[in-house]
């Protein structure tokens, strides 16, 4: 005998309060306190945020949606709730034609669909949106995998409908880099064909593979991602080229070993990469994109940079350069088997598997699934179809532990063909070529300076025009009455768009791609129909508002990047000054440009006074303390993740997701003395494992493993489980005799053990015990009839089964024993 795995049965039960719900949903909740005490404090101030998407999962067998529906909705705000298929099919939620464009019930399948739908997709967009879980669904391991699928819609929604956000960051770090941004990477494009060259990752594989690029280092051009080339100088194995993109601030620390490598190799950043590392490299540096974010005409035969990570952009370049074979090495897109993010090291490679967080899961060439962050899924997308529009470059990935991407062959080393790179061409990449001298750096940075001046003096211009916007925004909306003054500050009003859509084209533009959150926020969620001219006139000035200042925000940007412009000039104007760009360095906290001035000036070291050199000296110091390395926090806080592991353990047992519960056995098995709550979840993974894939005896010795008192429902149901498929009756017993106090529905199936021991006075009681709750549940009323007729309790099985035929007169099973009981 075999104990069901759960399922929701159509079965409510009437609470003390009065109220009617499902036990298989919402266990014995409403047993103890009633919906509306319960639902006041955990939801009442939540649901009243306004201009809000509340999704909600779960409805509480329709107490949670009714409770909804009693009370005045937020302003602003729909209420959006998602279900099981199954629970659906037993609820009837009737919700009112005066908020059919409020509330909504769907299913998970259908909520992919609606996010999509532009009702709904504009409060994804502006993140304006709240996930709340009913106490079902925040209880009850059957909502584990709908939490998890809805989780993910709306990750996955978010991540591509939120790519227009990210353009501020790029554009400050764009303005902040103006005055490095001097050399484009087009300098290089086309100079290596038919060559080969390796791009070097930060993935676990990379270590696999250091002894061969070593011993073909004369014959391949080495790219390495900038977190890498530390890593790999220290191998021995210089990188021609560094490549760098990320603009957040932490890039510097995270790249901070590489910045000591600029004598050997040539950084090439994004036109938007953080300005610590750009403005304190000392050597050669070369930009791909643009010089200034809305140079188009300038720039548009520069080398693209193409996202999204710094792997994919290094890529790109190496295939501008004209290479015909492109390697791939510790470019895995995905985690190792181990768990591990990256190789090891570096930044972050020795803080252990992430455990609690669910990621994709991708195939690799060798053929098993590894997990992988949304971000490097949409990295191999990209890629794929990069690779795709370049059927002339051979691009091999030389791990077999990578994630496959389409277009792109795994290949052994052995079966790797490299022909010889001479010292001619090799020398094109040699730093020194791409150093400038002073004379060369000091006109270009005037160029960049008088280009920006020009946009200033726009942006000036535009700024007085936008405030007569706001001024007669503001009269327009203090008159009452339709006369001819309205009139004619709505013509003039009308006057100014035109000049902001003609003469101002380009700089309103820039304004509103800068300011595009900004801009998604003064898009309302507010039915349209329902405006008034209030509104309108609100929504004017808002715009117009929200036009200004971020207008002036970007003229402030640009001053600051014209200030950053002067103070370098003036590092090569004379006679020196140090005060007139050491200032500058300090509030940027630039310090190592000392070493890229005395590099640029070893001709007047010597002629420096000392109280110059002291400076130089103080400042050379402050940048070796930017290093000061800060402490990495251990693999030991995987103790903090325990919740969310739980959780992703229950949707990967739910999914029978065999490989992704292998790896919470092997990433928690290190860790099993460290804390009782991860041997717990350790020996529940494992037994799962062993259940799932039929090892029955080991599963059941593994999980027994664990003392009683760390025993919880989902232990004690799979204890039951394996112990009825061995026939381990008291093993049975003594498990369901612990679960009851969780759920009713156990009941049913410890009458039916007790049964089958010969205790029938204690099944007997158990059956009465649930029967009593729900006297209508017609399966366990036919179960109950048949027991009583094995214990030779005729009279009362027939007026069991008479009571079935009450509740449903066509029910065969009732019909066919009482026809056998009548004989």
């Amino acid at each position: 005998m075999m104990i069901e795995e759960k399922k929701i049965a159509n079965v409510f039960a009437i609470s003390p309060f009065n109220e009617y719900y499902l036990p298989s949903v919402n266990r014995l909740t409403f047993e103890k306190i009633d919906s509306l005490s319960l639902f006041n404090k955990k939801f009442h101030s939540k649901f009243k945020q306004e201009n809000t998407l509340h999704i909600i999962v779960g409805m509480d067998s329709g107490l949670l949606a009714n409770y909804v529906m009693e009370y005045p909705l937020a302003e602003g705000s729909k209420y959006l709730f998602v279900e099981l298929d199954e629970v659906l099919n037993f609820l009837n939620v009737d919700i009112p034609d005066s908020l059919n464009n409020s509330l909504s019930i769907c299913t998970a399948t259908q909520f992919k669909q609606i996010l999509k739908n532009t009702d709904f997709n504009l409060f994804i967009v502006k993140h304006k949106f709240k996930l709340h879980y009913s106490t079902a669904a925040s209880g009850n391991d059957i909502y584990a995998l709908l939490n998890h699928d809805i989780e993910k819609a709306i990750e996955h929604e978010y991540f591509e409908s939120s790519v227009g956000f990210t353009q501020k960051t790029f554009f400050k770090r764009q303005l902040d880099n103006l005055a490095e941004n001097l050399m484009p990477a087009k300098l290089l494009q086309n100079s290596f064909p038919g060559k080969t060259c390796i791009v070097l990752g930060g993935g676990p594989s990379l270590n696999q593979h250091l002894n061969w690029i070593r011993e073909n280092r004369e014959k391949l051009i080495v790219f390495s991602v900038s977190r890498v080339a530390g890593k790999l100088s220290k191998e021995g194995i210089k990188s021609d080229i560094i490549v760098t993109v990320d603009p957040q601030d932490h890039s510097f620390e995270v790249n901070e070993a590489m910045m000591s490598l600029s004598n050997e190799s040539i950084l090439i950043s994004a036109d938007h990469t953080c300005a610590e590392i750009v403005a304190q490299w000392n050597g050669s540096l070369l930009y791909t994109g643009k010089q200034i974010p809305w140079d188009d005409e300038k720039n548009n035969k520069n080398i693209k940079t193409e996202g999204p990570t710094v792997t994919n952009s290094a890529i790109n370049i190496a295939t501008e350069m004209g290479f015909s074979q492109i390697l791939l090495c510790g470019i895995d897109y995905c985690h190792s088997q181990s768990g591990q993010t990256h190789t090891s090291d570096t930044y972050k490679a020795n803080l252990g598997a992430n455990i609690g967080t669910i990621y994709e899961w991708v195939k690799t060439y060798k053929g098993e699934m590894a997990e992988t962050p949304i971000q490097l899924l949409h990295a191999i997308n990209d890629l794929s179809q990069f690779v795709k529009s370049h059927p002339k470059v051979n691009f091999v990935n030389l791990s077999i532990d990578a994630a496959i991407v389409e277009n792109v062959n795994f290949r052994g080393t052995s079966d790797i063909t490299l022909t010889d790179i001479s010292t001619a061409q090799r020398d094109l990449i040699c730093p020194q070529r791409f150093v400038l001298d002073v004379n060369e750096k000091n006109l270009m940075l005037n160029e960049v300076k008088a280009t920006l001046d020009v946009s200033i003096n726009k942006l000036e211009q535009l700024l007085v025009k936008l405030k007569q916007a706001k001024t007669l925004c503001k009269k327009i909306s203090k008159i009452k009455s339709n006369n001819n003054i309205l009139i004619s500050m709505v013509k003039k009003l009308d006057s100014l768009e035109s000049e902001f859509n003609n003469e101002y084209k380009k700089y309103s533009y820039i304004v509103k791609f800068y300011g595009y959150y900004e801009f998604s926020q003064f898009l309302t969620t507010k039915n349209s129909n329902s405006w008034t001219s209030d509104d309108i006139n609100n929504q004017s000035k808002i715009y117009y508002d929200v036009f200004y200042n971020i207008a002036q925000e970007l003229y402030d940007l640009t001053l600051d990047a014209k200030a950053r412009l002067k103070t370098r000039i003036s590092e090569y104007a004379e006679p020196l000054n140090f005060s007139a760009f050491i200032p500058q360095w300090r509030n940027d906290r630039h310090f190592g440009r000392a070493l890229i001035w005395q590099r640029e000036h070893s001709n007047i070291i010597e002629d420096l006074t000392l109280n110059d050199k002291n400076t130089l000296a103080q400042l050379t110091d402050e940048y070796s303390n930017l290093f000061v390395k800060k402490d990495e926090k251990s693999n030991t806080n995987l103790v903090e993740n325990l919740n969310n592991a739980t959780r992703k353990l229950s949707i990967l047992i739910h999914q029978k997701h065999l490989i992704g519960i292998n790896k919470m056995v092997e990433y928690l098995e290190p860790f099993i003395r460290q804390d009782v709550k991860i041997e717990r979840l350790y020996y529940l993974a494992k037994s799962y494992y062993q259940f799932f894939t039929n090892s029955f005896e080991n599963a059941l010795e593994t999980i027994l493993q664990l003392s009683d008192t760390e025993r919880e429902e989902q232990e004690l149901s799979l204890i039951i489980r394996l112990s009825l498929k061995l026939n381990n009756f008291e093993q049975a017993i003594d498990s369901l005799s612990k679960i009851v106090q969780y759920n009713d529905e156990y009941l049913p199936q410890y009458a039916q053990i007790l049964h089958l021991q010969g205790q029938n006075q204690l099944a007997l009681t158990s059956y009465l015990d649930y029967l009593d709750k729900y006297p209508e549940d017609v399966p366990v009323l036919l179960k109950f009839g048949l027991f009583l007729v094995n214990v030779g309790e005729i009279d009362s099985a027939k007026s069991v089964l008479l009571q079935v035929m009450s509740i449903d007169p066509n029910n065969q099973t009732a019909t066919k024993y009482l026809a056998i009981l009548n004989k």
